[in-house]
């Protein structure tokens, strides 16, 4: 601080003690004082003096003077204080107060006590003289408003002046009502501090009448400083706008209810639902807002939740708006924090319009009904093409096989060649579009047996192998030492899976040679891993994502050179996939592709394969007398022409019905019943078998003829009775293997 000599020339010789004081460190300093000053308190530290240094940092916040009345230290008078700014700091002036030395040291004691204890209650009091208009304030107010006397003149105009315009007009009524009705004076009112800002100001007081004309004369009072409290009051009502704000722009209706049943909280949307008002419903019961049984059900309800003491959630069906909506409904209990640290229990509910949803879900419903009753169709009407296909291709077929086995010339075994592989090739056809059908809805289901995998890759070889000699391609195998040989899983579709992949790998290679690796996976334990590696035509890279898609093959042009349905490969991946395995392909256009699947091979026990599936000499097999069920007159000649020819003797008939007779009056050793015949079908044929029949007729073997190959078929045949189950067109080693089965059993 820089005091010029002009103004220490100023102060040296005056009567008032004056200080120079300056901040440091959050410490005060005396830069100079007088020789009053040195008199009355001689080198002062400041610091020790706390109410004073309260004082001091209470300036340092304010732009306005300060006086005060303070014992500086113990031993020393009572001074009264003026403090101001000046320069970085502050130039501080006190004088020893005459009237304290004359009240004497009681006096000073109580007004000392007063004072503190309505200063420390915020209390800034004035006296309003009425008739003169004057108004004398204690020195808080000046505190309290940031604002010196000087600006604060002490005349009614110069409060009224500092009143905010929106808060005068309410002000002066609240005095006229008090005055004239003697209703208690309370007012909340802003006012205008030196700075220009609002403080919020509550004024309490009372009016006292003259005398002599009973006439309020003057009026006595305090101010309280309350703008921390609006600021919380305003912070609050923010909040509270806020949150009803956002829950009355959710979609949702929520409410609160207090522990006396009462609506503390009603959103815009429960209006709409109930169609009650929020004015109405807040701070009622439900008694009181909606009909009685509404009521009772609603306070049943909230009681469930208060046991509970959880969120209970329900859908319901009501009118809203002369309409029938769906809603989901919830209520449940939550804590609330008294101001006496209480707890009380409180209840949250809500509704949500879920009527699209329901809607939405009852279309979905009805539309999975249809599907399914699509899928059901079109299983039918597959079964029913499937029969109407494979009973001829089952003569044709079969019929072409006797033939061959007949005295022809070369020409005619050429023919008769020909014929059965245009038959086995439409047979092979018909197997796609069924095997696709079943894994495409689901209802193919897998078989886990141990078999022998080396088994299954020859017999593969076995079935391709002409094919691949006739076309002048070489033809391997390579089976790595570790790779699990008795495994348990579904051999009839790891067969299934090779066939395909193997098959079109000779379709596509005209020279060079197709190998089968078969090695334990590298990257899955308990995997081995099938490599179908060809020199064939390749596939273009932009092509290799359609292969395993269904009706897909990687050019058109390979469906008009090559043939076939596209489904070969959509079927191997949904099987690969059906048994936890894993697909895929590497190809170089015109070098050849690599087809891989990986499956899991659990090992088996040797022990645990099924005697059947050893190898057996069928041919080896006693003649049996059995009875054949068949509609159909081409396929009575053919199964007639097999069996016999198999040295078996046979009864035909032509439905369900006439071979019930039969195995009442004759003993059979076997029974081979269609499926579909007129009159009584097969299966209904053998519930009566099973059920009415004598002990030896209904215990009979009765082995299922069927054209059908859809997923539940086996499971119907056996649930009616029946022990075993060949499909058309009949494989004479399966039909030798049944014999041979059921004819020991």
């Amino acid at each position: 601080m820089n005091i010029s000599p002009a103004v220490i020339q100023l102060y040296s010789e005056s009567d008032l003690a004056v200080v120079f004081i300056q901040g440091l460190d959050e410490s005060w300093q005396i830069v100079w004082q007088n020789t009053t000053a040195n008199m009355l308190w001689g080198e002062y530290d400041l610091n020790k003096d706390l109410v004073l240094k309260a004082q001091l940092l209470s300036a340092a916040h304010t732009h306005s003077a300060k006086t005060f009345r303070h014992f500086p230290l113990e031993g020393l008078q009572d001074f009264r204080f003026m403090l101001h700014h000046f320069e970085d700091g502050f130039i501080l002036q006190f004088i020893h107060d005459a009237e304290e030395c004359r009240t004497g040291g009681q006096l000073k004691y109580e007004e000392s006590v007063c004072q503190t204890a309505v200063e420390t209650a915020g209390l800034a009091l004035f006296d309003w003289d009425l008739s003169s208009g004057q108004i004398h304030y204690s020195d808080l107010i000046y505190k309290i408003c940031d604002i010196s006397a000087n600006e604060l003149s002490s005349n009614q105009a110069g409060l009224f002046e500092r009143i905010h315009p929106d808060d005068r007009a309410a002000f002066e009524e609240q005095i006229d009502v008090h005055l004239e009705a003697q209703w208690p004076l309370c007012v909340e009112f802003r006012f205008r501090s030196s700075n220009g800002d609002y403080v919020w100001l509550k004024m309490t007081g009372s009016a006292t009448n003259s005398s002599t004309k009973n006439l309020p004369q003057r009026l006595v009072g305090a101010f309280r400083d309350i703008s921390d409290q609006k600021r919380t009051e305003q912070t609050v009502y923010q909040r509270e706008s806020l949150i009803e704000q956002i829950f009355d722009a959710l979609p949702v209706s929520i409410y609160v209810k207090d522990g006396h049943g009462c609506f503390r909280f009603f959103s815009k949307q429960a209006e709409v639902l109930t169609g009650v008002n929020r004015i109405k419903a807040i701070g009622r019961t439900d008694f009181e807002v909606f009909s009685a049984e509404a009521a009772r059900v609603n306070a049943q309800l909230d009681a469930r939740a208060r046991e509970a003491g959880a969120l209970l959630v329900s859908e319901e069906k009501r009118q809203v708006n002369d309409q029938l909506r769906c809603l989901m409904s919830g209520r449940g209990p939550v804590v609330i924090q008294n101001l006496d640290q209480t707890q009380s229990i409180w209840l949250l509910g809500f509704e949500l319009d879920i009527t699209e949803r329901y809607l939405m879900e009852e279309a979905l419903r009805s539309a999975k009904d249809d599907a399914e009753a699509a899928t059901k169709a079109k299983s039918e009407f597959l079964s029913v093409m499937s029969h109407e296909i494979r009973t001829p291709l089952n003569a044709v077929i079969g019929t072409s096989s006797l033939l061959l086995d007949s005295d022809l010339s070369e020409e005619q075994k050429n023919q008769m060649q020909m014929i059965k592989r245009s038959g086995e090739h439409l047979l092979y056809l018909i197997n796609d579009i069924l095997d696709f059908n079943k894994l495409d809805s689901g209802q193919m289901e897998l078989e886990q047996r141990a078999f022998s995998l080396q088994e299954q890759v020859d017999t593969v070889f076995s079935i391709l192998a002409p094919e691949a000699k006739m076309k002048g391609i070489a033809f391997n195998q390579e089976m790595a030492d570790d790779v699990v040989n008795f495994m348990w899983g579904d051999e009839a579709r790891v067969r299934q899976v090779l066939l395909n992949l193997m098959g079109n790998s000779i379709k596509f290679t005209d020279r060079g040679s197709v190998t089968l690796k078969v090695q334990t996976s590298l990257t899955r334990s308990g995997f081995s891993r099938f490599e179908i590696i060809d020199t064939g035509i390749g596939i273009d890279k932009k092509n290799i994502g359609k292969l395993f898609s269904e009706f897909m093959q990687a050019d058109t042009s390979t469906t008009r050179k090559y043939g076939g349905t596209g489904l070969g490969l959509a079927i191997c991946k949904k099987l690969v996939e059906a048994m936890k395995g894993f697909i895929g392909v590497d190809s170089i256009l015109g070098e050849g592709s690599c087809f891989w699947f990986e499956i899991p091979t659990p090992k088996a026990n040797p022990d645990e394969i099924e005697a059947e599936n050893l190898e057996q000499n069928f041919d080896e097999q006693q003649a049996l007398k059995i009875l054949v069920a068949e509609d159909n007159l081409s396929n009575q000649m053919l199964i007639r022409a097999v069996l016999t020819k198999l040295g078996h003797q046979i009864v035909l008939v032509n439905n369900g019905k006439e071979a019930i007779e039969q195995l009442k009056h004759v003993d059979f050793d076997l029974v081979l019943m269609d499926m579909q015949m007129p009159e009584l079908d097969g299966l209904e044929a053998t519930k009566v078998i099973r059920q009415q029949l004598t002990t030896v007729a209904a215990n009979i073997p009765i082995i299922a003829l069927t054209a059908n190959a859809l997923s539940g078929d086996k499971e119907r045949v056996l649930e009616a009775g029946m022990n075993d189950y060949l499909t058309k067109p009949i494989d004479i080693h399966a039909l030798k293997r049944a014999l041979w089965k059921w004819s020991r059993a």
